[in-house]
């Protein structure tokens, strides 16, 4: 995957190679597994595209997300260099039809996105950044189970998922940047949208 040229776009398709590579399917572990010691932000990237794609409104697929985004970002605080997930989720089946509809659809946004991104800002992208992500990523997860109930609602959450786990992947200190400066507003709305579904 030839992250520093087409992070997102390559993203996809090695989700789609792995999956080959195991027939017309395969579980998250052999998929997070295919990423080696790097997995992280191509995870939190994956799932948070995902909620913001026809995926995401898909009963029982936010709270799937939302429990890998939470497991994966604990780890990441804890500085473990390989991703450990409970056997519930790596049991999880990807089927490479879903994959390959997701490609279609969202190819064109991130072709554009691949041709901004790239390296730069390192000390936004160290280990400080990376830990504020992952403790963001925790707590926009946790509000992915009472928006499940809203349409598309866990797109707002996973739209700023994406973009930190963006930022790790492609080593993007602006891209990480927009994300922190976009949680702000964004939480206002959370809640706005949590508090609807409570009325």
């Amino acid at each position: 995957m030839s992250e520093g040229e087409k992070p997102l776009e390559g993203l996809l398709d090695h989700v789609d190679a792995a999956v080959g590579e195991n027939g017309e399917q395969a579980d998250l572990k052999a998929i997070v597994e295919s990423f080696g010691d790097r997995a992280f932000g191509p995870v939190l990237t994956l799932c948070g595209l995902f909620l913001i794609t026809p995926l995401g409104a898909i009963p029982g697929v936010p709270i799937a997300l939302g429990l890998i985004i939470i497991s994966f970002a604990i780890q990441l605080l804890l500085g473990r260099d390989h991703p450990w997930m409970p056997r519930f989720i790596e049991k999880v089946i990807v089927k490479r039809a879903k994959v390959k509809k997701t490609k279609q659809v969202v190819r064109p946004v991130l072709r554009k996105v691949d041709g901004v991104v790239r390296p730069r800002l390192a000390w936004a992208t160290g280990k400080p950044a990376r830990y504020m992500a992952a403790l963001i990523s925790i707590i926009l997860a946790i509000t992915l189970f009472p928006l499940g109930a809203v349409p598309f609602g866990v797109a707002i959450p996973g739209a700023i998922i994406c973009i930190l786990g963006l930022g790790i992947l492609a080593r993007d200190g602006i891209i990480m940047i927009i994300g922190f400066t976009l949680t702000g507003g964004a939480s206002v709305l959370i809640y706005s949208l949590i508090m609807g579904t409570l009325q």
